[in-house]
């Protein structure tokens, strides 16, 4: 389970630990380490493509939320069970927070 510290930090996905493809509208994926296919679609796909970069479980929330107009505490909810499931299979890693906020980009960001 994600600690309530890590709750408040931000996630994004483990290059290293996942090859996938968005195929139609679903994302397949393999977890390299355990050689186990999954995939993700509404909702799952939404949030693992928000992961591409390092994004906060309320961003997470509210992305859903917004997205399929369920209530911002449910959302929520659905983000961090999502969030507990990739962190648990290693698959996500936690990212610290710049001291300048969380959407603030920086020098380094410019790839």
């Amino acid at each position: 389970m994600i600690s309530p510290e890590a709750e408040g930090g931000r996630f994004q996905l483990r290059d290293a630990a996942v090859s996938w493809r968005d195929v139609d509208g679903e994302i397949v994926a393999l977890d390299i380490s355990l050689g186990v296919y999954f995939t993700l679609n509404g909702s799952g796909r939404l949030l693992w493509m928000a992961l591409m970069e390092p994004a906060s479980a309320d961003h997470l929330g509210a992305l859903l939320a917004s997205t399929f107009g369920i209530p911002a505490e449910q959302a929520r909810s659905d983000a961090l069970e999502f969030l507990d499931d990739l962190v648990g299979r290693e698959l996500v890693e936690t990212v610290a927070s710049r001291p300048d906020g969380p959407g603030a980009a920086s020098a380094s960001d410019q790839r």
